[in-house]
């Protein structure tokens, strides 16, 4: 079945974690076609509160690809930048590439059939993203994804997908994505709280058009065919009238604009507000004395995300998530 574990065609084996989790390590990952079909079978899945189980997928030796990057880079702004702080990302990799890496494997945790929530209708709420040591094009990373906290929204279910990235055994970077199932009653968990409030000391430092086939032109690149972020008329079947960006290209434009070229340990937060339609127009608005920025619409008066970057400390082993089982 769509829903079932990947057999066929990643080949896996299984490594164990130090708290007791079971990575899938997956050497042939699916088709987007694949993935998504996963994701429409599990629609099946009842709306009820439920806890996570303990899934995780792991890759093992993804390289960072100096094409793949360049092009991820050009598209989010990251590189030929109309700015001379745009033209540059840190060390030629953005702090957001690893989120790339790591899709596959949220939406083969999402779609599994341990996983209790159906992954279509899915709303992305944040992301936090820690990078805690430079990465350059060539390294090499060991990727595991695993479900973390939940928590009570007013709207239904939050859940975290929990990722960390290995380079020579020591963590790079690590990411929390938070997504919110919408329609479930008695939510598991505290309540979910959004950490960044607005800001009136913000100020318009950009001005953007974002073209119409932007979310075909990214979904090439980050492996997300979500059908929202296509086509006018597969937009409509969400209830949709035109096509929306991808939160995370709006997170790495915005990032592209604010990040120091220079900065290495990062600690970035982004909460997803309201979509961005596609065509559109999008306005930055950035605190002149602080990391706080916000991405809003034309008039500046709506805000499509918010966000703050800051230095992050060098993480202590205990950041581990995972720990291959040599065996």
């Amino acid at each position: 079945m769509p829903n079932d574990r990947p057999r066929d065609p990643p080949e896996h084996a299984l490594s164990s974690s130090a708290t007791g989790h079971v990575a899938t390590e997956v050497t042939h990952l699916p088709s987007p076609l694949t993935l998504y079909l996963r994701a429409l079978m599990s629609a099946r899945k009842p709306a009820r509160a439920q806890t996570l189980p303990p899934l995780a997928f792991a890759r093992r030796n993804v390289v960072l690809d100096a094409s793949d990057i360049a092009r991820y880079a050009r598209l989010c702004g990251f590189a030929n930048g109309s700015h001379t702080h745009e033209a540059r990302a840190p060390h030629g990799v953005p702090p957001t590439w690893p989120h790339l890496l790591a899709f596959p494997l949220h939406m083969l945790l999402m779609t599994d059939r341990a996983f209790p929530f159906a992954m279509l209708g899915m709303v992305h709420l944040a992301n936090r993203i820690r990078t805690h040591a430079a990465l350059v094009a060539g390294d090499r990373l060991d990727i595991d994804v695993r479900c973390g906290a939940l928590y009570a929204h007013d709207k239904g279910q939050v859940f975290t997908v929990l990722t960390t990235a290995r380079r020579d055994g020591d963590v790079v970077w690590s990411g929390e994505s938070l997504y919110l199932r919408t329609g479930i009653r008695d939510a598991l968990g505290a309540p979910y709280r959004a950490e960044l409030s607005a800001n009136p000391s913000l100020v318009q430092t950009a001005a953007w058009q974002v073209p119409g086939d932007l979310g075909r032109q990214y979904a090439r690149i980050s492996g997300d065919y979500n059908p929202i972020h296509l086509w006018p008329f597969t937009a409509r079947w969400f209830g949709f009238p035109r096509p929306i960006i991808h939160g995370m290209w709006s997170f790495a434009r915005t990032l592209a604009a604010v990040l120091p070229a220079d900065a290495q340990h990062l600690d970035l937060l982004v909460e997803f507000k309201t979509p961005l339609v596609l065509p559109g127009s999008a306005t930055l608005w950035c605190d002149p004395y602080d990391s706080g920025f916000e991405l809003r619409d034309a008039a500046g008066t709506v805000p499509h995300l918010r966000g703050r970057w800051q230095a992050a400390p060098i993480p202590s082993s205990s950041i581990n998530t995972f720990a291959t089982d040599p065996s």
